[in-house]
């Protein structure tokens, strides 16, 4: 019995012990070498995830003057720890249609601007969702691109309309 003792109490000490990831917000921003986006270059993220979250994941994207482009396209793939690949081509605008001018903030010649890439993406097992964006501008050179981030932030709840 004395040498079940310290195995049950260590069974006991791990098994209460919350080993999920916090998951509540992820933000990670890549700097883009020499400003220079290269043509295949793939920017890589770990997001971790836990059971049964819901996320939702936006693209943040810096640049400066030198980049001309009133938009930016991009490949977005996730690769679940549950096994699901999901990928998809965006082409995110940067400027106002109406008025032309830059969306996002501008301070001291670099202007960030944060945008929607998916809502509520559930989970069905622990780990690390794998994000890999790819720039989709055919020339290899794209000066001005200062960094290439990701934010992750928990859904919030789903109201449920209220029964009749």
């Amino acid at each position: 019995m004395k040498k079940l003792l310290p195995v049950v109490l260590l069974f006991l000490v791990f098994s209460c012990t919350n080993t999920k990831t916090n998951t509540d917000s992820f933000q990670k921003i890549t700097p883009v070498e020499k400003h220079n986006w290269q043509r295949f270059a793939k920017i890589e993220f770990e997001v971790p995830v836990n059971k049964n979250d819901s996320l939702d994941f936006y693209f943040i994207f810096q640049y400066n003057d030198d980049f001309k482009a009133m938009s930016i396209p991009v490949n977005i793939t996730f690769y679940t720890p549950g096994g699901e690949m999901r990928s998809r081509n965006y082409r995110f605008s940067l400027v106002d249609k109406k008025t032309k001018k830059k969306l996002g903030t501008t301070e001291n010649n670099r202007t960030e601007i944060i945008l929607p890439i998916r809502k509520e993406m559930p989970f069905i097992k622990d780990g690390n969702c794998k994000v890999i964006i790819e720039k989709k501008i055919p020339s290899v050179d794209n000066f001005g691109i200062e960094g290439v981030g990701l934010k992750a932030v928990r859904s919030a709840p789903v109201k449920k309309p209220a029964k009749k």
